[in-house]
């Protein structure tokens, strides 16, 4: 299915690409919009990531499964972010990871065959996307030490930072599973930082 131009992503390539009214017309051309139903995988531990995906609406969460066949979240992903496994995609090997949407979900989604095309035709986009990288690996990291370091107090306090819609959408067990504890811990952090504005 064609990709709509009445998009957030439009403002995208206009205001951070920058790209020309007449280029945001014609890099659209590459791309194609799909629909994800609620529960269903875009991406799942063992297939290879074949296109990158931008989440035109919705809600995903990224996961894997350990060896006893417990669930771990990775991340979430709402409007504006990006979703998949950015290293089976450039490398074209499986994925340890499974991505699936949380709501009805729309993506739009560039294939790899059209990829280096786009980076070649569009510089600004290829400089766009080489930058993000650098920021979300640099994000990444920081998580990861709060997530060593910090308490789950602390992890809380930056997914309430970062993505605050997520509370209002999604079950609090994912948010639980994200941060690694069980319901009922995430139940006394909210308790308890209810009762601390300072903190909330």
């Amino acid at each position: 299915m064609a990709i709509r131009p009445d998009t957030r992503f439009v403002d995208l390539l206009r205001d951070k690409v920058g790209l020309s009214e007449g280029e945001i017309d014609a890099f659209l051309g590459y791309w194609q919009s799909r629909c994800v139903r609620k529960k269903d995988h875009f991406l799942q531990a063992g297939e290879i990531c074949r296109a990158k995906a931008y989440v035109n609406k919705g809600c995903f969460r990224r996961y894997v499964i350990n060896d006893q066949g417990k669930e771990s979240i990775v991340n979430f992903a709402t409007e504006d972010w990006w979703v998949g496994d950015l290293e089976s995609f450039l490398f074209q090997k499986p994925t340890i990871y499974y991505v699936q949407a949380l709501e009805d979900s729309e993506l739009l989604t560039l294939p790899l065959e059209e990829f280096a095309r786009v980076k070649e035709a569009f510089p600004k986009y290829g400089q766009f996307h080489d930058e993000k990288i650098q920021r979300n690996h640099f994000a990444t990291l920081k998580r990861m030490s709060i997530s060593k370091t910090g308490s789950p107090e602390d992890r809380y306090l930056l997914l309430f930072k970062e993505q605050p819609g997520l509370f209002q959408r999604i079950p609090l067990h994912y948010i639980a599973s994200y941060l690694g504890i069980e319901p009922e811990s995430l139940s006394r952090i909210r308790r308890r930082l209810a009762g601390n504005p300072e903190k909330s």
